[in-house]
C-alpha cells in the first residue's frame, strides 16, 4: 500500500487493543496513525481533511461504513470520485481472546485490502414487472390481486377444482400444464400445454375454455411459483427472477410478494466467469471427454457448444465451481480473478511474515455465511485465534488447485475452507480439489492434513475446530507474482513448493481425476495411427513429421481422456501425477517405428504394425482373396492402382462383343414392322 495513504484506526470504545506504532512499522507508513475511540460518532470529523483533500484512505471499520461513507462524501470536494477502503480488524482480529497478540494480523488485513484487484465486467438485465404467477389454489389468486396494484400480473393455474372465479377481472387467469421453462429475470419463457382461459360467464365455479389461438409459450419478467411442486429450474434459489416460497408458510409467501415488487427496473450482475473456447477440452471429433464443469454447475448455466462449452452469464450464479475444476483455465473466475485473489494472498501472508507472525492458517470464507459465523464467534465466543487469517472470497467453491497451492506457496502453514452446510450439494468438487492439493503436499513431505474443509452449522463448533488446529510451521513465503494462466500459476506454486520440500521427489502420484499426469502407450497394440494426436486439444501428444513416431509433452497434459477415448486399439492409459525433474517440459518419444516400404517400389509408407494389423483383419475379405490381393495391401497408393489395372480382366476380351446399335437400326426396324416384313426386323 502507499506509504502516504492515511489509515484510520479505531479501538471502538476501547473494546480492542491496537498497537498503531507496530502496524505503521510493518506497513511502512510515513507516520504512526492515530487510534480513535469513536471514529463513527464523536470523532467523525477527523475524516474531513483527508476527504476534502481528495486523498484515498483506509478506514478500519466495516460495521459503521454507511455513516462513515456519508460523512466522507459530505466532506469531499467532489472533484474526484475517491472512495475509501473499509477493513474489518475488529471481528477478524481485535475481538478475540488473543486480540492483544493480533497486531501482525491487523497489519496483514490492512495490506491485503490495498492489493490491486482488476475490475469485473457486468451484464445487464431489464424487468418491466410482467409477472407470471403459477398456482394450484386460491393462494395464487390472492397473491395476484395484491401484486396487480403495482405489477402487470397473469395467473396460470394447474388445478381448477373448487376454484372460485374472481369478482373483478383485473387479472388474467389461465389454466394449463407447465412443462418447461427457460430464461432469467426479464426474459423468461414458459411452455404450457392445454392452455385455456377463464370463462367470464363462470358462476358457481371457475370454468375454462380454449382460446381461439392459445400460445404454447408464455413470456414474463418475473415468475412467482406458488404450485408447491418441483421447481422449474435446478438450484431455483440461484435463478434471478424466479421466486419459489414454501406455500405452506404464510410468512414465506408474504416475503415472496415483497421480493417480487423489488424486481422491477434495470439490474447489473457480475460476469462471474470468462470462457476461452480455444483452451476448452470438452470434446474433439464428436468424442466427448472432459465434462468437469458441466457436471458441477448447479444452475445448468453451462451447455455443450460443439468442441467447447458455452456459459450463459445471465444464469450463472457465481459459485465458481466450473473454474475450480477446469484443468486448463478455459473457465476463469473473474469476481475477482485468480490474479486478484493471488495479489491479495501475497499481500496478506507477506505482511504477516514481515510482522513476525507465526504459523499462519488462512481461513477462506464467503462474504455471507462465513462473515456471519466469524461475527458470532467474535461477539459471543473466543473469536478467531491470532494466527488465523480470514480471507474472504465471493464463494469458497471458487477455490481450485491453483489457489490452494498458491496460498501454501505464499507462506501459509495451513488453509481452512469454511463452507456453508446449506450448500452441501456444491461441495464434492471442492473436496476433490482439497484432495489433490493434499496429495501434492503429502508427496513432498509437508503432510497431508494442511488443507481442510469445515462445513459445520454451529459457530461454536467452528470456533472449537479453529482453536484446535495443530500449529505447523509455515512454508517459506514465495514472492512470485501471478500474471499468466491457471497452469502457469500452478507451475509457479509447484516449483516453489518443490524447492522447499522437506522430502523433495522427482515424481509424485496423484488421485484419479487430477489435472496433471502422463500417458502410457502399450507398445504391443499401438499401430501409430496417430489419431490421438489430432484429438489432443492441448498439443500434449504430437507426431513427428520426419518419421512414424508418437511424442508426448507431459506438462501440457490435463488428463482429459480424449486420447484414451479416441484410440481405436485402446493402447493408451492415463497416469495422474506430477514430474518435478523438468523432463515434463520436453517432448518424449512414446513409440517409434521404421516406416513400412512398398513391396513394389520400396517407397516408405505407413508403419509396419499398421500394415500387419490391416492385413490380419482383411485376410478373409473377398476383395483380397484373389491372386495378389494381399500383396496390394502392402503397396503404396501408386503401385496399388497399377497392380489393380494389371490384374483386372479386360471386358472386351471376355466372350462375344455385343453389336453396336444405332438410331438408323431402330428406324429401319420400325419401318419394317409397319410393312410387315420380318426379314428386316433383324
Amino acid at each position: 500500500m502507499s506509504k502516504s495513504s492515511p489509515v484510520f484506526l479505531c479501538s471502538c470504545d476501547s473494546s480492542q487493543k491496537i498497537d498503531a506504532k507496530a502496524i505503521a512499522k510493518t506497513l511502512g507508513l510515513d507516520a504512526t496513525p492515530t487510534v480513535y475511540e469513536q471514529l463513527c460518532r464523536s470523532q467523525i470529523e477527523a475524516l474531513n481533511a483527508v476527504a476534502a483533500g481528495g486523498e484515498t484512505a483506509v478506514i478500519c471499520c466495516t460495521q459503521e461504513a454507511p455513516i462513515l461513507m456519508e460523512a466522507w462524501e459530505e466532506a469531499s470536494t467532489g472533484d474526484e470520485d475517491i472512495t475509501p477502503t473499509f477493513v474489518n480488524i475488529r471481528e477478524h482480529a481485535g475481538w478475540s481472546d488473543e486480540g492483544a497478540k493480533a497486531t501482525a494480523k491487523m497489519a496483514a488485513l490492512i495490506a491485503a485490502s490495498q492489493a490491486e484487484v482488476p475490475d469485473t465486467t457486468a451484464v445487464e438485465m431489464s424487468s418491466q414487472g410482467r409477472t407470471l404467477i403459477l398456482g394450484r389454489d386460491e393462494t395464487a389468486i390472492m397473491a395476484a390481486k395484491r401484486l396487480a396494484l403495482h405489477l402487470d400480473v397473469t395467473v396460470c393455474m394447474e388445478n381448477t377444482t373448487d376454484l372460485m372465479p374472481p369478482t373483478m377481472g383485473d387479472v388474467p387467469v389461465l389454466c394449463g400444464k407447465v412443462t418447461a421453462a427457460s430464461g432469467h429475470l426479464g426474459a423468461f419463457s414458459i411452455t404450457v400445454t392445454g392452455l385455456t382461459h377463464l370463462n367470464p360467464s363462470s358462476r358457481d365455479g371457475a370454468r375454462f375454455t380454449p382460446a381461439a389461438s392459445a400460445p404454447e409459450n408464455l413470456s414474463a419478467d418475473i415468475i412467482l411459483d406458488l404450485r408447491g411442486a418441483t421447481a422449474l429450474f435446478p438450484a431455483p434459489q440461484k435463478r434471478d427472477g424466479y421466486i419459489r416460497p414454501d406455500v405452506g408458510n404464510p410468512a414465506a409467501v408474504e416475503r415472496a410478494l415483497f421480493d417480487a415488487l423489488n424486481l422491477v427496473g434495470d439490474f447489473e450482475k457480475p460476469k462471474y466467469v470468462s470462457h476461452t473456447a480455444n483452451l476448452c477440452v470438452h470434446s474433439r471429433n464428436s468424442i466427448v471427454a472432459c465434462t468437469r464443469c458441466l457436471d458441477v454447475c448447479p444452475t445448468s448455466a453451462i451447455v455443450p457448444a460443439g468442441e467447447h462449452v458455452s456459459i450463459d452469464p445471465y444464469i450463472c450464479a457465481g459459485c465458481g465451481e466450473c473454474s475450480a475444476v477446469c484443468p486448463t483455465g478455459a473457465n476463469s473466475y473473474q469476481y475477482p480473478s485468480v490474479k486478484g485473489v493471488m495479489a491479495r494472498a501475497r499481500a496478506l501472508l507477506g505482511t504477516y511474515h514481515d510482522a513476525k507472525g507465526a504459523a499462519p492458517a488462512v481461513l477462506v470464507t464467503d462474504t455471507t455465511y462465513g462473515d456471519e459465523a466469524i461475527s458470532m464467534m467474535a461477539r459471543y465466543g473466543r473469536g478467531l485465534p491470532a494466527r488465523v487469517l480470514p480471507f474472504q472470497l465471493n464463494g469458497v467453491t471458487t477455490v481450485g488447485l491453483d489457489a490452494l497451492l498458491g496460498l501454501m506457496a505464499y507462506g501459509a502453514g495451513q488453509v481452512v475452507l469454511l463452507a456453508n452446510p446449506a450448500h452441501s450439494d456444491e461441495l464434492p468438487a471442492l473436496h476433490d480439489q482439497v484432495r489433490y492439493a493434499n496429495a501434492v503436499l503429502d508427496g513432498l513431505g509437508y503432510s497431508a492434513a494442511r488443507i481442510s474443509v469445515i462445513d459445520d452449522a454451529d459457530p461454536s463448533q467452528i470456533e472449537n475446530q479453529l482453536w484446535d488446529l495443530p500449529k505447523v510451521s509455515a512454508i517459506p513465503a514465495g514472492n512470485f507474482a501471478v500474471e499468466g494462466s491457471k497452469r502457469e500459476t500452478l507451475s509457479l506454486a509447484l516449483g516453489h513448493l518443490h524447492t522447499h520440500a522437506p522430502i523433495p521427489q522427482d515424481r509424485i502420484s496423484l488421485p484419479d481425476g487430477a489435472p496433471f499426469g502422463a500417458v502410457i502407450v502399450n507398445d504391443a497394440t499401438c499401430t501409430l495411427c496417430l489419431s490421438c494426436t489430432s484429438a489432443c486439444p492441448t498439443g500434449a501428444l504430437k507426431s513427428n513429421p520426419e518419421r512414424p513416431e508418437l511424442r508426448f509433452r507431459e506438462n501440457a497434459c490435463v488428463q482429459c481422456g480424449l486420447c484414451f477415448k479416441t484410440c481405436p486399439e485402446k493402447a493408451i492409459t492415463l497416469v495422474p501425477g506430477i514430474d518435478f525433474t523438468g523432463k515434463a517440459r520436453n517432448l518424449a518419444t512414446l513409440k517409434s517405428e521404421e516406416p513400412f516400404e512398398c513391396i513394389s517400389c520400396a517407397k516408405p509408407f505407413g508403419t509396419k504394425s499398421s500394415i500387419e494389423l490391416m492385413a490380419k483383419k482383411l485376410k478373409d475379405h473377398p476383395m483380397f482373396s484373389g491372386p495378389g490381393g494381399m500383396d496390394r495391401l502392402k503397396m503404396c497408393e501408386d503401385c496399388r492402382v497399377a497392380a489393380m489395372a494389371e490384374t483386372r480382366p479386360d471386358p472386351y476380351t471376355q466372350g462375344t462383343r455385343p453389336v453396336t446399335r444405332t438410331t438408323e437400326d431402330y428406324l429401319r426396324e420400325r419401318e419394317a414392322a409397319a410393312k410387315g416384313d420380318p426379314k428386316k426386323l433383324n
